[in-house]
C-alpha cells in the first residue's frame, strides 16, 4: 500500500519494536503485541512489560470519535472482554487482585463489567487549573473523593486514559499513604509513553511491577499534553507557533494497515473520553458526560486538522474522504440528540 509506506517515511512510526503473541484465549480477531522498548526510538526512557492489545473494536472507538452513549459502551464492553481472556490466560491477576477506576473516566472502559468479581476501588482526582486541550504539566492536582480503605491486594488494574499520567500519580500517592502494598500494577486503555513513563517512575519507588496494555498503540503527545495521535501532526503547536512537528506511535504494522483506511492524520485517539460516556460514576451518583459539547469540539478538530493536512505532500483523496465522513457522521450524531 503506497500511503502506509509514505505514513512510515513522513512520520515518526514505530512498526519495528513489536513482537506478536499467539494466544489461545483471545477471539481469533485479537491481536496481543509484545513492545521491547529497548529498541524503539519512542520509548527509549520507558520501562515495563509493555503489550498492544487490538481489536476491530478498539481501533473503531480509536478512528472515530462520532461512537458516544450506549453504542461507544458497547464497543467498550466487547473490548475489555478481550483484554479480560487475555489477563487470564497470561496468568497477570488472580483471587488478591483489584481494580481501581479513576473518577469519571476509567469507568468507560467496562473493565469493572468485563471482571465484576474482583473488588472496586474508586478515586476522583481533579484539576485546579487548564481546560479541554490544555493540560500543563505543572497543573495542581487533588484527590476530592475516595472510597479506599486498608486491603489486601497484589494485583491492582487500573482503566483509565494516560496521557501524562498525573490523574494516576495522584490517585496512587493518595493510596501508598494509606500503607497500600502491592507487587504489580496494570494499566489499560489509550496510553501515552510520557504516561508511561511517570507510572514507572512512582512504581521503581516501591518496587512494583508495571505492566501495560495499550489499545492499539503507544502515542507521543501534543505539545498541549493532551492529544494522543496515531500519526500525525502537532496541530496545537502549529496554531500556536506555526511550526511543523510530526507525531507517531509504537504500532505493529498490521494494525496500522487496518486504521490507515479510517484514521484521520493528527485526531486524538480518546476524544474527549468522560464526555463520550452516559452513566458515569462521580464518587456522588451517575452522571452523562457532556456528549454533544465533544461531538462539536471534534468537528471543530477535524476541521483544523484538515485545514493544516491539505497543505502537506501527503495529503491524498483517501484522507479527503475519510475526513469529510466522519465530519458527516459527528453531525448526524448531533442531529440524534435533538
Amino acid at each position: 500500500m503506497e500511503y502506509l509506506d509514505t505514513v512510515l517515511t513522513s512520520f515518526p512510526v514505530d512498526t519495528g519494536s513489536t513482537k506478536r503473541l499467539h494466544l489461545r484465549e483471545t477471539s481469533e480477531t485479537t491481536r496481543i503485541y509484545l513492545v521491547d522498548a529497548e529498541k524503539s526510538p519512542i520509548l527509549e526512557t520507558i520501562h515495563g512489560k509493555l503489550h498492544l492489545i487490538d481489536t476491530p473494536v478498539g481501533r473503531k472507538i480509536a478512528c472515530h470519535p462520532h461512537l458516544v452513549s450506549s453504542e461507544l459502551s458497547g464497543l467498550c464492553f466487547e473490548a475489555a472482554n478481550e483484554f479480560k481472556k487475555t489477563l487470564n490466560e497470561l496468568d497477570l491477576i488472580s483471587d488478591n487482585s483489584g481494580i481501581l477506576h479513576i473518577l469519571r473516566g476509567s469507568g468507560g472502559y467496562m473493565v469493572d463489567k468485563a471482571l465484576p468479581d474482583l473488588p472496586l476501588i474508586n478515586i476522583r482526582t481533579e484539576y485546579m487549573e487548564d481546560g479541554y486541550r490544555a493540560h500543563s504539566d505543572s497543573r495542581k492536582i487533588n484527590v476530592t473523593y475516595s472510597d479506599y480503605k486498608s486491603t489486601e491486594i497484589d494485583t491492582l488494574v487500573v482503566p483509565d486514559t494516560y496521557a501524562t499520567g498525573r490523574s494516576v500519580e495522584a490517585a496512587l500517592r493518595h493510596m501508598f499513604q494509606q500503607e497500600l502494598s502491592l507487587d504489580k500494577v496494570i494499566l489499560y486503555g489509550f496510553i501515552a509513553a510520557a504516561g508511561i513513563e511517570r507510572v514507572y517512575k512512582l512504581l521503581s519507588e516501591y518496587g512494583i511491577d508495571l505492566v501495560v496494555f495499550a489499545i492499539c498503540d503507544i502515542t507521543q503527545l501534543y505539545s498541549n499534553n493532551y492529544d494522543m495521535p496515531l500519526y500525525g501532526l502537532d496541530e496545537h503547536l502549529y496554531k500556536e507557533t506555526g511550526k511543523i512537528k510530526p507525531l507517531g506511535s509504537v504500532v505493529a504494522h498490521e494494525t496500522l494497515r487496518d486504521m490507515l483506511l479510517h484514521y484521520i492524520p493528527g485526531m486524538d485517539q480518546p476524544g474527549d473520553w468522560s464526555e463520550r460516556h452516559t452513566n458515569l460514576y462521580n464518587g456522588y451518583g451517575e452522571e452523562t458526560g457532556d456528549i454533544k459539547g465533544h461531538l462539536e469540539k471534534s468537528i471543530e478538530l477535524i476541521k483544523s486538522l484538515d485545514e493544516l493536512n491539505r497543505k502537506q505532500p501527503w495529503y491524498n483523496d483517501q484522507i479527503r474522504k475519510i475526513t469529510e465522513k466522519e465530519i458527516t457522521s459527528l453531525q448526524n450524531r448531533i442531529y440524534s440528540l435533538h
